[in-house]
């Protein structure tokens, strides 16, 4: 039974799916055959779930990326959520700030290498948040 309506969407990564239920290590040994063979264009998205990752996994991630793979351009994303109210910014993206309780919020999150308000994609990348398959760390 297939939804119907469903935006369709290109994403910038390469070759896998962004929903894909993949562990980052298998994620990385199929893109990483793909970056050299590509002239640019193309980015490694690590989608950070919503646990504040562990600052020695993440150096020990990035050192690896750099020096044992072929993977020329990475990224870590955190989803967002920025209040208007109070200006506190927080992770994951929630309906209601935590701080002050309101719900004059914006959601954040990466798109295409650059930070912007969910608020401002069209349709198409809109779904692919949805879909995007996040780690935690």
């Amino acid at each position: 039974n297939r939804k119907k309506d469903v935006p369709v969407y290109y994403s910038n990564g390469t070759h896998v799916d962004v929903g894909a239920k993949m562990g980052l290590f298998d994620r990385m040994n199929i893109e990483q055959k793909f970056f050299p063979l590509l002239n640019g264009g193309n980015m490694l998205h690590i989608w950070l779930g919503d646990a504040n990752p562990d600052p020695e996994a993440l150096y020990k991630l990035t050192k690896k990326i750099t020096t044992q793979s072929n993977i020329g351009y990475y990224a870590y994303t955190k989803d967002l959520t920025v209040c208007s109210n109070c200006g506190k910014v927080t992770s994951p993206m929630r309906d209601q700030c935590p701080n002050c309780n309101s719900d004059s919020i914006e959601w954040w999150s990466r798109v295409t290498g650059y930070y912007q308000a969910v608020s401002g994609w069209n349709k198409g990348k809109r779904q692919e948040l949805v879909n995007r398959y996040r780690t935690d760390m």
